[in-house]
């Protein structure tokens, strides 16, 4: 017989092969063990979760009583399935997103054609864009080299403190504006923290003031600039295309509202917004003599050494900063104004936003 192997390579097994083998014919498995482990494995909470979400549907649908049409009770039941499998997690989120799918057809609430047309609605189709967009600008650290190249450009030299905050903020308003403000924040968020990581935490109590009131400033500054850059376009954040969504099914007659004229509303009063929020954020943390305190830590060079780290631009890079530049264009000259038909009119209107 072979003996046990001495190797620390976990990956080698505990007993060899011939004698497992051997092991297991001279000790047939027990048929009472190996079905009542089978019946236990079936009894997770993992699988209770599962059947949980069915078995609430079943009893409202068969047990409440509901004095408008069964299809309003069969509907009541399908929530109470997809928020029972949502809330819990028994099943990938994706499932249960798609589950409405098949559901509501199967309870005579709304047929395929109809539930799969607003699975491919323009303005679920403008968020995946957005989001594919987004994941491809991270995935190549387009947002990073974007964030480094316009603040080197507003630091100034000598460091201007107000100014490096413009160029941060002014960085997330405009990559916010074209993805979501969730998204943005994520993404520029460890650019800033990377710049904000060179301020050593000081003794002296005043040089740390000026330390502390600056970090605040650039944190506070990143994350209201997201949602004041969000506020200018269509895919800056869900609540825009939600409305979008609202306007189209309930005034069908009123004209749709496009990319560019939500812009030409929007961006004005996101850009007042944001020189406001600018404004404030210096006079609370940027006080006159912080320059010469932070100047100490932070300069060009650092910045510049962040994007030789980073290298030349890639074909990579070029190739996700054209289309991002594409999409833009196409965005913004879809429907110019009621005067000026954008290239939607060689489409004959049927192209949107998505």
């Amino acid at each position: 017989m072979a003996h046990l192997s001495d190797s620390d390579d976990p990956k080698s097994p505990f007993l060899p092969i011939q004698e497992a083998q051997t092991h297991a014919h001279n000790n047939p498995p027990h048929g009472n063990g190996n079905w009542r482990s089978s019946v236990s494995s079936l009894f997770t909470k993992k699988n209770l979760y599962i059947v949980l979400g069915p078995f609430l549907c079943a009893v409202i649908c068969l047990c409440v009583k509901f004095d408008g049409p069964v299809t309003s009770r069969n509907m009541l039941g399908v929530l109470a399935w997809v928020f029972t499998w949502w809330l819990t997690e028994a099943v990938p989120m994706p499932v249960t997103s798609m589950s409405p799918l098949y559901l509501f057809p199967l309870f005579g609430i709304a047929s395929s054609d109809e539930v799969a047309s607003t699975y491919m609605d323009d303005v679920i189709a403008l968020v995946l864009g957005s989001f594919i967009l987004a994941l491809a600008v991270e995935h190549y650290n387009i947002h990073r080299r974007l964030a480094l190249n316009i603040t080197l450009l507003f630091c100034g030299d000598p460091l201007n403190p107000p100014m490096l905050l413009l160029g941060i903020c002014a960085t997330t308003a405009f990559v916010s504006m074209w993805m979501h403000c969730v998204a943005s924040t994520v993404m520029i968020m460890p650019v800033a923290s990377g710049i904000l990581q060179r301020l050593p935490a000081e003794s002296n109590a005043e040089k740390s003031d000026v330390i502390k009131k600056f970090c605040k400033a650039i944190v506070l500054g990143v994350i209201y600039s997201a949602l004041i850059g969000g506020m200018s376009t269509l895919t800056g954040t869900g609540v825009n295309l939600i409305l979008v969504g609202m306007w189209k099914k309930y005034f069908p007659d009123e004209k749709p509202i496009g990319f560019n004229t939500w812009f030409l509303f929007a961006f004005p009063l996101a850009f007042l917004i944001f020189c406001v929020l600018w404004g404030i954020l210096c006079l609370l943390y940027c006080p006159r003599g912080s320059g010469k305190t932070l100047s100490a830590y932070l300069d060009k060079s650092h910045l510049k050494r962040e994007l030789e780290i980073l290298g030349p631009t890639t074909f990579e890079e070029k190739m996700v900063l054209g289309v991002f530049l594409v999409l833009i264009v196409l965005w913004m000259t879809r429907s110019i104004t009621d005067d000026i038909p954008g290239w939607g009119a060689l489409f004959n209107d049927r192209a949107g936003d998505g």
